[in-house]
């Protein structure tokens, strides 16, 4: 485009848009015009209208005007008009109708629910504000508490009487409960090549179990079983029954009035196998680049899942490189005779393209350089899906947003676009009281307070930063525990995380011939290293006093009696490849230290120590987990130290690391048979974990390990073992875990044979 037309162009927009400009009209006078029941306070209307005269027309102000009337949730309908008065001046009227207030409410037919409580589900107050809207939301609930108690179609009908002059209305609801129905059995007719269990699990709908009582996942939801039919279908068809047919499920009376047997009968048809494959369409790559984006080959079961999946990573492969609307699409020729279906890939091609610019919506409280720093994308970059993506998916991990949605949006230029980051802000703060108990620390209360996305320069709300803070208290009877932390993840603008905290520790569940208190803090700075690792460089300063001796305690704890100062740098190495950070099924955790104390760093103690911690879980089938642990310790004294302190002596057993035996009961012990710790320790421990229902497990565990005297001894024949069953409640926030281990090979110190239960509130890795 020459300079000459383009500044034509450009004169011509501006004569278009001016006059228009010009002829916006003015807003007169705001009107509120209302009807229905009642008197109506304007003023309390006014108070949610941005609109006033004199200004100059706006729709999207009208609009939000509305919606914010509309959230207050006393009106039955709002909308708005428009008085056209002349070309430059309109009247602006917003039509009202009040929901009335309510007087009295009338519940009848509850029979195994009482009326009352029928009521009490309503939550509906005398003197609030009413309408059909209001009692079909509360009904919902009303619903969801008849169908926990098996009940199969509850109806509820009202009226509403309304005075118009007084602006109160009268309500009568009628409960119809139903008849009530649980699933007691469901069978399939027809499958040979896919068993009835699998194809159980695959369903919403489901039947009795031992455990129905309390998750009532056997209750009958007559909806739920034509979205099982296609679930069913797609079981089926992932393993190439490209013709299945399922058929309408039939009810059947099961043992009881109360219970119904399901049957569901299955056509399966035959597997095809995939004949021919194809790609057609392609003209910007050599072909040979895209085979590898097709899992499926000739002679492969005919999956639709994998299918699906060539076709998703043929769009990523163009995605990737800029060619976003690139549109594969895929064919299948059946020969029916031979069971074969031939494959064909047709590629609509894209046009290569870029990201102008990155717009940032909906963060009301994140500052936008918190966001953009977690992009994998910046703006004058090819518009990459794939990286894209992996946006989303850092955003949401960063747990500050419910909801985050990217969309690309076209500009002037051609197959140039707008990256726009949709986000809507979720709760970050957190205010968490409660009493725990675990076979440690016994009784335990807690308390607990913190913001994920701090802001410590964000007066007054200090929000919205990026930052973490925490203040945590706990109060036992063997423990006395308050701790500060601070966390800067971009430190100095840079991808270097700055921690900080200080704690203060006073723990009388370690010895019964001693109390340990700890008083310090530390400092620290950690960085990405590749994809999956993290190295950290921490100092850290404490005090550490053991007193409260026992008068009968041995000698060797008895020297250990009085305080010292520790200070110490660790150097820390972390490999996670987990797919879930609390209760993985698959992927690696590998944490390697090491750590010096002493030297030219000054305080009481002169020690380093190493350590090589891993944990391997593997995912089986129907959601089994076999995990591997493993840990390997070492500390030592050097310069003027005489010996290792007690409190950075290595122990184990208790719910940790070796069940079966007391905490800390592992290893060493001075002649009256209490710990004392060692220099060197491994363990390892393998566990099987069966999903019984939601955030419940079942385990099979194996730990062994010991502690020996001296650094790097490592005696196999020393081992203390054992064996054990557990389960697991994976609540969020308040993950359980109860365990009865029997010891398998003891050491000297360690002849009891009968099994130990431990429990413990939090994960294990």
């Amino acid at each position: 485009m020459t300079p000459v037309r383009g500044l034509l162009i450009a004169l011509a927009c501006c004569w278009l848009v001016l006059p228009s400009i010009a002829q916006v009209p003015i807003v007169r006078d705001v009107r509120i015009q209302h009807e229905g029941p009642g008197m109506l306070d304007e003023d309390s209307v006014r108070a949610f209208i941005g609109l006033e005269p004199g200004d100059r027309y706006n729709p999207n102000v009208i609009n939000r005007d509305v919606r914010a009337l509309q959230e207050t949730e006393r009106f039955t309908r709002v909308s708005a008009s428009l008085d056209v008065l002349s070309e430059t001046e309109v009247d602006v009227v917003y039509e009202i109708r009040s929901k009335p207030r309510l007087r009295s409410i009338r519940v009848e037919g509850g029979e195994r629910t009482s009326n009352r409580r029928i009521r009490d589900i309503l939550d509906l107050q005398i003197g609030s504000r009413v309408d059909d809207n209001t009692i079909a939301v509360r009904a919902h609930d009303v619903y969801e508490h008849y169908r926990k108690r098996y009940f199969i179609d509850p109806q509820l009908t009202w009226t509403i009487d309304v005075d118009e002059e007084r602006g109160t209305a009268d309500v009568h609801i009628q409960v119809d409960e139903g008849k009530r129905a649980a699933v007691w059995r469901i069978r399939f007719d027809g499958n040979e090549h896919v068993s009835s269990r699998h194809l159980r699990r695959a369903m919403g709908q489901g039947a009795w179990r031992p455990w129905s009582w309390l998750t009532k996942g056997n209750r009958f939801e007559p909806h739920q079983l034509e979205a099982d039919r296609d679930a069913l279908r797609r079981v089926y068809m992932d393993r190439g029954h490209l013709d299945v047919r399922i058929g309408e499920p039939v009810i059947e009376e099961g043992p009881g009035r109360r219970r119904v047997s399901v049957r569901i009968p299955v056509e399966e048809g035959p597997v095809y196998r995939i004949g021919n494959v194809s790609l057609e369409g392609i003209t910007l790559f050599p072909k040979d680049d895209l085979w590898p984006a097709v899992r499926l080959r000739p002679g492969d079961v005919a999956s639709m899942g994998e299918i699906e999946q060539s076709r998703s990573n043929l769009r990523d492969f163009y995605g990737s490189r800029g060619y976003i609307r690139t549109i594969p699409r895929y064919r299948l020729e059946p020969d029916f005779e031979e069971a074969v279906v031939d494959l064909e890939f047709d590629i609509q091609e894209g046009e290569l393209s870029h990201i102008r610019d990155i717009r940032i919506r909906g963060n009301t409280r994140t500052k936008d350089k918190v966001i953009r720093r977690e992009l994998a994308v910046m703006p004058g970059d090819i518009f990459d899906e794939v990286r894209v993506r992996r946006s989303e998916a850092r955003l949401r991990n960063m747990g500050y947003f419910d909801m985050v949605r990217s969309s690309s949006v076209p500009t002037p230029e051609e197959d140039v676009y707008d990256l726009v980051i949709d986000v809507e802000e979720g709760r970050t703060g957190q205010l968490v009281a409660g009493v725990g108990f675990s076979s440690i620390d016994r009784v335990v209360g807690f308390a607990e307070i913190s913001q994920n996305n701090f802001d410590l320069f964000g007066w007054p709300y200090f929000t919205g930063g990026g930052q973490k803070v925490q203040l945590r208290t706990q109060i036992g009877s063997r423990r006395s525990d308050v701790e500060f932390s601070f966390v800067e993840p971009w430190f100095l603008d840079r991808q270097l995380a700055f921690d900080f905290n200080l704690f203060r520790r006073d723990a009388r569940f370690f010895s019964r011939e001693y109390d340990q208190r700890s008083i310090g803090g530390s400092v620290g700075l950690a960085r990405p290293v590749g994809r999956h690792s993290r190295l950290r460089l921490s100092y850290g300063l404490e005090e550490i006093e053991i007193r409260n001796v026992s008068d009968d305690a041995s000698d060797i704890i008895k020297e250990e009696e009085g305080r010292r100062t520790k200070s110490f740098m660790t150097l820390t190495l972390t490999r996670d490849t987990r797919d879930h950070f609390f209760v993985p099924t698959r992927g690696n955790r590998t944490v390697l230290s090491a750590q010096v104390a002493g030297g030219p760093l000054q305080g009481e103690t002169d020690l380093y120590a190493l350590e090589a911690r891993t944990s391997q879980f593997f995912p089986l089938w129907f959601g089994h987990v076999f995990s591997l642990r493993g840990a390997v310790e070492v500390v030592e004294r050097y310069g003027d130290s005489d010996r290792v302190p007690i409190f950075d002596r290595l122990f184990l057993g208790g719910p940790r690391n070796v069940r079966g035996f007391r905490f800390r009961d592992v290893g060493p012990k001075d002649e009256f048979g209490e710990p004392i710790g060692g220099k060197s320790s491994a363990f390892v421990s393998a566990e099987y974990s069966v999903p019984v229902v939601q955030n419940i497990r079942l385990a099979t565990f194996y730990d062994a390990g010991m502690v020996w005297p001296d650094a790097y001894e490592f005696r196999m024949n020393d081992i203390n073992s054992a064996y054990g069953v557990g389960i697991r409640f994976d609540i969020p926030g308040f993950p359980l875990r109860f365990d009865y281990a029997w010891p398998l090979e003891t050491d000297e110190f360690n002849d009891r044979k009968s099994g130990r239960f431990s429990f413990m509130i939090g994960h294990v890795f």
